[in-house]
């Protein structure tokens, strides 16, 4: 019994961690080379990864939605792509209503190798190739080079919220099984 519940401890904590890894912010230092919009598949193996419909994104027929998209290239020369969706007010609650004019700041900094302008793009998600699914842009600032790395503080707090709940959780439950083992002795 106690690897049983050893192991559905581990898993659960494996659970939280992949949930919190998708849903808080990450920071990446980029330089965007290009910004598009593609009809997009949203198929029942990835949709989960996608807005939802009732944040104005509408659907066609064949189950495609026109998507926008933000290509990067990070300083190490890796490519990574973006997605840029209205999130609404489903989870993860980001509030985001503004993709169009994230859009346009995208494409308004567009630089190239020769003359490169860093920024700091604010996203949620994974990038999952073999699922077609990008992380969601949620912000851009500008940086002054790439060797430039903001704090996440958005992510940093949550973590450091949940750990103290954690300890509080765990300094509870110590002191109920402490106080049940002596009222079982006195009994």
């Amino acid at each position: 019994m106690h690897y049983f519940k050893v192991v559905v401890g581990v898993l659960f904590g494996i659970a939280v961690f992949l949930f919190l890894d998708y849903t808080l912010p990450s920071q990446n230092t980029v330089r965007i080379t290009n910004t598009y919009n593609r009809l997009t598949s949203v198929t029942a193996s990835n949709a989960i990864f996608y807005a939802s419909d009732n944040t104005g994104t509408v659907e066609n027929a064949q189950g495609q939605r026109d998507v926008r998209f933000i290509e990067t290239v990070r300083p190490n020369g890796e490519v990574f792509v973006y997605r840029n969706e209205d999130t609404g007010w489903i989870w993860p609650p980001y509030f985001k209503y503004d993709s169009a004019n994230l859009q346009a700041e995208a494409t308004n900094l567009q630089s190239t190798r020769d003359n490169p302008q860093w920024v700091n793009i604010t996203a949620y998600g994974w990038r999952l190739a073999f699922l077609s699914t990008y992380p969601n842009a949620v912000s851009i600032d500008t940086l002054a080079g790439p060797n430039e790395r903001p704090r996440n503080w958005a992510a940093s707090i949550v973590c450091m919220l949940l750990l103290a709940l954690l300890a509080l959780f765990w300094r509870m439950w110590s002191q109920f099984q402490e106080r049940g083992i002596a009222w079982r002795r006195r009994a």
